[in-house]
C-alpha cells in the first residue's frame, strides 16, 4: 500500500463549499442533543462579536445533532486550553482533543473525526463498531478501527485562543475532512463504517472550547434520538 500524501500543497480540490453560501445552519441549542457533559449557551454580545455560541469547560462532552443525515457538519472552535479537571480515556490514555461525529448509531456504533490537541497534533479519523451493544456503558472502549488515510496533511500544534474550523463529509465510501477549510485528510470508510446510520454531533476531550455548529439546511431527518 503507497504511503499517504502529505505534500503541504494539498491536491484539489482543497476547498469545501463555504458554509456562509447560504446552504448552512447554525445548530441552536434546543437542536444539541447533550449525551455526556454540558455547554453553557455565551451572552449574545460575545457570540455576535465573536461568532461562537456555546462554551464547554468540562473534560468529558458529547453531544449529537438529531434530523441530520450524519454526512456533513463543520465546527467552528477556539481553543481556550486544557479543563481544570483532566480525565482519560477508556483506555486510560490522556488526550486533549476536539472532534466530529458522524452517522451516529449510537454511543457504542460511530464514526470520528478528531482534531487531537495533545500529546501530539493532527488528524485521526476511526469508527466505532459493536453490533450488539448500544451504551457506552457496555461496549467501553472496545470496536475501535482506525482509518489508514490516502492523503493527509500535517497540522501546526494549536494556539491557545486562535478561531479554527474542522469540517468532516462524507460522499460515497469516501471521508474527507477540512481544517480551517483546507482539505487535510482523506480516507475510504470501510463496509462496517458506512453501515453506520444516525446524525452529526461533537466530541470533547480535556478541551476548553468555545464554538459554532453548522449543518447544510437540505439535511434530511435519519435520527429520532
Amino acid at each position: 500500500m503507497k504511503p499517504p500524501v502529505t505534500s503541504r500543497e494539498p491536491a484539489p480540490p482543497a476547498r469545501p463549499p463555504s458554509p456562509g453560501d447560504g446552504r448552512w445552519a447554525s445548530v441552536t441549542r434546543e437542536q444539541l442533543h447533550i449525551t455526556q457533559g454540558a455547554v453553557a449557551e455565551q451572552a449574545q454580545a460575545r457570540l455576535v462579536a465573536e461568532g461562537t455560541q456555546f462554551t464547554i469547560e468540562g473534560p468529558r462532552q458529547r453531544a449529537v445533532i438529531p434530523e441530520t443525515t450524519g454526512d456533513d457538519v463543520e465546527l467552528r472552535f477556539t481553543w481556550l486550553g486544557v479543563t481544570d479537571k483532566v480525565i482519560p480515556l477508556a483506555s486510560g490514555e490522556l488526550r486533549e482533543q476536539v472532534g466530529l461525529k458522524l452517522r451516529a448509531q449510537d454511543g457504542c456504533n460511530v464514526i470520528y473525526a478528531m482534531w487531537r490537541i495533545a500529546p501530539s497534533a493532527g488528524i485521526v479519523v476511526n469508527f466505532k463498531r459493536n453490533p450488539d451493544d448500544h451504551q457506552s456503558g457496555e461496549c467501553g472502549n472496545a470496536g475501535y478501527t482506525t482509518i489508514r488515510p490516502r492523503f493527509m496533511e500535517p497540522l501546526d500544534k494549536l494556539a491557545q485562543g486562535d478561531a479554527h474550523s474542522l469540517r468532516a463529509r462524507i460522499a460515497a465510501d469516501v471521508l474527507t475532512v477540512y481544517a480551517d477549510g483546507i482539505r487535510v485528510w482523506e480516507g475510504i470508510l470501510p463496509a462496517d463504517a458506512l453501515s453506520l446510520e444516525g446524525p452529526a454531533g461533537m466530541r470533547t476531550d480535556n478541551a476548553r472550547v468555545r464554538f459554532e455548529l453548522l449543518v447544510p439546511q437540505a439535511a434530511g431527518p435519519t435520527s429520532h434520538l
